[in-house]
Parts: structure tokens; C-alpha cells; sequence
């Protein structure tokens, strides 16, 4: 799947073979680092989406909870112009590889 954000274009299957190796050259850590950041993004429009309480804080495993709902992945997809897909990949990648989401 390619998921693509301005001049950056992300192959999933890149991604995740670059997130699984130990030693990643410089070219790699950039494109890891610069999807990291573009997910992180795309995951708190994902949360603030589904989330029914904006003052309330959600986990990561809340926002997979409220994504099973196909009422509410249709309108986050629909709000954020991606792909079920893609929402389902953001979310998972943060959980694996994003440190400080809990």
C-alpha cells in the first residue's frame, strides 16, 4: 500500500521491513523517522475522531476499540480522506513503534 504525504511516499511493505531490521542506514533512519512523525500526526486526527470526549484523554487501545464501530472508521476515513486501510495501518504502526503512545 502507498500512503503518501506531500513529497514523501511511503511504501508499507519498506516500512515495515525498515522497522524490523536492527542496522538501518542514514537514507533508512530519515524515512523511518519522517513516517514516524507523519503517523503520530495522522493518529491524533484518527483519536480526536473517534473520541466522544475531546477533554478526555484516550489509549491506544480505547481508539482500537472505537475503530471496530464501521459508523465510526466511515467517518474518520471520510473525514480524513484515507482509506479504512490506511487508518488501520497508522494505528497499528503507532502501537508497535511509537514509544510514547500508550
Amino acid at each position: 500500500m502507498q500512503i503518501t504525504d506531500g513529497a514523501w511516499t511511503f511504501d508499507t511493505e519498506v516500512i515495515d521491513r525498515v522497522a524490523n531490521k536492527l542496522e538501518r542506514d542514514e537514507q533508512e533512519r530519515e524515512m523511518l523517522n519522517a513516517f514516524a512523525r507523519y503517523a503520530y500526526r495522522r493518529f491524533k486526527q484518527i483519536r480526536n475522531g473517534v473520541n466522544p470526549r475531546k477533554c478526555k484523554y484516550m489509549w491506544i487501545d480505547q481508539v482500537r476499540e472505537q475503530l471496530k464501530s464501521p459508523a465510526k472508521i466511515q467517518k474518520v476515513s471520510k473525514l480524513l480522506k484515507m482509506t479504512d486501510e490506511e487508518v488501520y495501518y497508522i494505528v497499528d504502526f503507532v502501537k508497535k513503534y511509537v514509544r510514547y503512545v500508550k
